[in-house]
């Protein structure tokens, strides 16, 4: 194993407890900072949120081993719209006890960060983006929805960091480049089936002339993928690309290369790659992409289609891709509460501060999680082609608020070292919806529903997770607020079932 290998693995199992350290440092310094901090710009908020649960669950004896369930979950948030430092930084921290089942007790964290740094003026950047949280390790296991007592053996807790400094400039007044080298880990506690590591670079030379009507793009990039319970795999890749600006709303691109990897074969194979793509920027309110590229492992594809009205907005996204890809757009990424309500606000609030702001205190108010997401997908151990499909829509009216979200997902590994079922293709689809109504300025109602199923392969039996949640919120003061839920969830599984109904009452202050 080389020097860099075995430094990036070592970062990635020393992740969870640098960010517990990072976070309790925060909370006790935030009080002292927050004031000089928005002076500067930066936007610091503390929380603390308690919860008490009664959680009846058949696996476990059902009415019989009933168990209560007390969680302290501090955290802060952290955000930047101005300045040479802009992004956002949430992170939680979970503090768990059960009356009866003890080996659920423990710590949970939950992070995401998104920070892009101007370290030299005009010219040398970096981008970091982390997080941290639950996943299933088996699409065939057992399954629990976010938020469940279960003990479910079949969740990892999982952080992935990655880092990627890059420089950008102008040679000869009419040449863009583009330079960038990206480092990303991925670890999962107690556990090296989430373990991976990656390491990329890739230059670009562009036209840098705006306004004219065609422009040009030659990229080179390599990268190597290692994954601890799987394989390691090098990919090179080249392509010239040609742009064509047919009015200021619709362009056109044209583009071909070559890249050679080890993925799809034993020994290192070239292929020929060639695509196009159509962007479509009609008003600022719809936006239309589609690309499509021949690649090593057949047609590729992404498309991105997005509508917005005065109080609703569609969404619909469309991918084909290989996992380990450096596709910056994050199409067929799952999609958060939070990301749909702001665009959805974008129309109303311009300023990226002020829409933040607006957002999350739009969802508290309809007592909607805004880190809510699609459910499904699992963790890989080897490079796999990814198909999913997902479309979205929402409403925000004055006192209704309601989305929902739907998907289908289709996984096959492309590692010829995979062997077995590991061979199998797993296809999931589901749907989540959410909707609330707002009683009193400070008080409301929501339900959420969700299900995911997996379908079954000819070794493997498929599974069906279904839930379905109704909450009421109250807003005590400013900065208080108290909720209560009832919850119902039924998993149907030839190997591990249960049926489960929990009530809950939570209490959160932000300072």
């Amino acid at each position: 194993m080389s020097v860099s290998r075995l430094s990036c693995a070592t970062l990635t199992q020393r992740l969870p407890a640098r960010a517990v350290a990072a976070a309790c440092c925060a909370l006790v310094a935030g009080a002292s900072v927050a004031t000089s901090a928005q002076a500067q710009g930066i936007r610091f908020n503390a929380s603390v949120d308690g919860s008490l649960s009664y959680v009846v669950n058949s696996s476990t004896g059902g009415r019989d081993n009933g168990d209560l369930v007390a969680e302290v979950r501090p955290g802060f948030t952290l955000s930047s719209r101005s300045g040479r430092v802009v992004g956002s930084l949430s992170y939680s921290l979970a503090l768990s006890r059960h009356s009866r089942d003890h080996d659920g007790d423990g710590v949970q964290n939950q992070l995401s960060a998104n920070l892009s740094a101007e370290l030299i003026e005009r010219w040398l950047y970096v981008d970091v983006t982390s997080s941290i949280s639950q996943q299933a390790a088996n699409p065939f296991g057992q399954q629990s929805v976010d938020g469940s007592a279960l003990d479910n053996g079949n969740r990892i807790e999982v952080g992935t960091l990655t880092v990627s400094p890059y420089v950008r400039g102008v040679l000869f007044s009419d040449v863009s480049y583009d330079v960038r080298l990206t480092g990303s880990a991925t670890n999962g506690r107690r556990s090296i089936t989430a373990d991976s590591t990656q390491v990329g670079a890739s230059a670009t030379l562009s036209s840098a002339l705006r306004g004219t009507a065609l422009g040009w793009a030659l990229t080179a990039s390599t990268q190597q993928v290692d994954y601890r319970a799987g394989s390691e795999s090098q990919s090179d890749r080249y392509s010239a690309s040609l742009f064509y600006n047919v009015d200021a709303d619709l362009t056109l691109t044209v583009r071909g290369g070559q890249e050679s990897n080890d993925v799809a074969s034993i020994s290192r194979t070239t292929y020929n790659n060639y695509g196009g793509g159509i962007t479509w920027r009609p008003s600022p309110r719809t936006r239309a992409q589609l690309d499509s590229d021949e690649r090593y492992f057949g047609r590729s594809h992404r498309v991105f289609v997005e509508h917005r009205l005065a109080s609703t907005s569609f969404t619909f996204a469309s991918s084909r891709d290989s996992s380990g890809g450096n596709d910056a757009s994050g199409v067929g990424a799952p999609v958060t509460l939070f990301q749909v309500f702001d665009r959805q606000f974008a129309s109303i609030e311009p300023d990226p501060v002020l829409r933040e702001s607006l957002v999350l205190a739009f969802l508290r108010a309809q007592g909607l999680d805004p880190a809510a997401t699609v459910a499904g997908g699992f963790l890989n151990t080897a490079v796999t082609l990814q198909d999913r499909h997902e479309v979205s829509a929402a409403y925000a009216g004055r006192r209704v608020a309601m989305t929902l979200q739907a998907y289908a997902n289709t996984n096959r590994i492309l590692d010829q070292a995979a062997t077995g079922a590991a061979r199998e293709t797993v296809r999931q689809h589901g749907y989540q919806g959410n909707a609330s109504y707002r009683l009193t300025p400070d008080s409301s109602v929501s339900m959420s529903g969700s299900r995911l199923m997996t379908k079954a392969t000819p070794t493997q039996s498929g599974t069906d997770l279904k839930s379905l949640s109704l909450s009421w919120g109250q807003q005590l003061g400013r900065r208080t607020s108290a909720s209560a839920s009832l919850r119902y969830t039924v998993f149907n599984s030839a190997t591990s079932p249960y049926r489960e109904a929990a009530i809950s009452a939570s209490l959160s202050h932000r300072f």
